[in-house]
């Protein structure tokens, strides 16, 4: 096993891998599997906002910026709307865009409290900001099964 891997004590939390090329979503699931966690994928923001939705307990999101049919933008807005996605779910922005586009991100980062972590990244790096999130997210409330499928509606 790694250095930077997780006993399985302190692994709480799932994780959600969102980008859009697979290779990089392939290493993400490898290096997080490796350290206990489970792994669910999606390659678009729309597909993220449909797992986020649909799960009962909290996910790690790592999301990427720069996605297909919803960016990272458009689905950190999203959760801002839903106060069950913010409360729930914890999220860390990956990215390697241009430093302005960054920047379009700042108020929605600070206001649901999102890390950016920029690509290329250390894996060191990334995993404390996942262990961090992930320990926070293990104190959101899962919601009864009844209370998630009337927001899948």
């Amino acid at each position: 096993m790694v250095s930077w891997a997780m006993t399985s004590a302190m692994v709480s939390a799932s994780i959600l891998v969102v980008d859009d090329d697979e290779a990089t979503r392939d290493v993400l699931r490898w290096v997080l599997e490796d350290a206990g966690y489970t792994v669910t994928e999606a390659a678009d923001g729309l597909a993220a906002l449909a797992v986020m939705r649909a799960s009962i307990t909290p996910l790690v999101t790592l999301l990427d910026l720069d996605l297909p049919r919803a960016d990272g933008l458009a689905v950190l807005t999203a959760v801002a709307s839903e106060p069950t996605l913010a409360a729930r779910h914890r999220y860390i922005l990956l990215t390697a865009v241009a430093p302005k586009r960054v920047e379009q991100t700042d108020e929605i980062c600070a206001r649901l409290a999102v890390p950016v972590v920029f690509k290329p990244f250390d894996v060191d790096d990334l995993m404390r900001a996942i262990a961090l999130a992930s320990a926070d997210a293990a104190r959101a409330v899962a919601l009864p099964a009844s209370a998630a499928q009337q927001l899948r509606r």
